[in-house]
């Protein structure tokens, strides 16, 4: 078994948002609920760009636990190549200042069939039911799946962060059932917000760089291009909602084996509770 987004690229821009938090503690001073949509486009050859893929996520972030939701679907060439539509929810306790692992769900609906699939991080493992058999060279181990997090949970951090330095301060793993990744950050830039960005209520933002390493769980075939999807760094951008209010990933862009890829924020809307 393996996640339906989490094999293609676009898995990985999308369900590896990737947002970061520092290790000082920085609680929201009163629960929060954060809801978010976002756009995947791609520009194949130079051509004008072409929706892809569809994010919609609603995060509760509280002082104690978060509890976090996200939908995510295919169209167009990306659809073609990997069917996405996938369901996913994560919710856990909040220590050391981050949204940390407990329960992550998800549910893929596939041509032939449905997974349904639920990970639990208990004192020392993960347990996933279903059952699965771990594969890739190397194969996860026990105490890789529990150092590193779901890509919900992860992404469940930013509005976390206390400063925008401390956005890309950090790396991150991810668990996503079947394989372990890591993303490598490069220090924050400011940079000066977008019309659009203004537009949707960010008062700030920052950009950083960020590498991808495969950890464990990973199988791969001739031809698949693994060595060479990734043309560019990756760069992620992230923004403050409010004059004082929390971060939250706004962008991730790569050029590609398919041509510029990029997930960009199309609203977002933050509310008490």
């Amino acid at each position: 078994m393996k996640p339906a987004a989490a094999t293609s690229l676009f898995g990985l821009l999308v369900l590896g948002l990737l947002a970061l938090a520092p290790p000082a503690a920085a609680q929201p001073s009163a629960p929060l609920t954060v809801e978010l949509d976002y756009a995947g486009v791609l520009s194949a050859l130079h051509l004008p760009d072409v929706k892809v893929l569809d994010l919609h996520a609603v995060e509760r972030a509280g002082r104690t636990d978060f509890a976090s939701h996200a939908e995510t679907h295919s169209f167009g060439i990306l659809r073609a190549l990997k069917l996405i539509d996938l369901t996913t929810d994560a919710a856990g306790p909040v220590g050391e200042g981050v949204p940390q692992p407990r329960v992550f769900s998800f549910v893929s609906v596939e041509k032939k069939k449905t997974k349904r699939v639920t990970l639990t991080w208990t004192g020392d493992d993960v347990v996933q039911t279903p059952f699965h058999k771990d594969g890739g060279d190397p194969r996860p181990t026990p105490a890789l799946k529990h150092a590193a997090a779901d890509p919900v949970t992860v992404f469940s951090r930013a509005v976390y962060a206390p400063s925008a330095e401390s956005l890309c301060e950090r790396n991150w793993r991810f668990y996503d059932g079947a394989q372990i990744y890591e993303l490598q950050f490069e220090p924050a830039r400011a940079a000066e917000p977008s019309a659009a960005e203004r537009g949707m209520g960010l008062s700030a933002a920052v950009t950083c760089k960020v590498g991808y390493a495969e950890v464990a769980g990973f199988t791969h075939k001739p031809g698949d291009h693994h060595a060479d999807w990734l043309k560019s760094d990756i760069v992620a951008r992230f923004g403050r909602l409010g004059a004082a209010g929390p971060w939250i990933f706004v962008s991730l862009t790569a050029d590609t084996f398919l041509g510029y890829a990029k997930v960009e924020l199309t609203h977002a809307a933050v509310r008490p509770g």
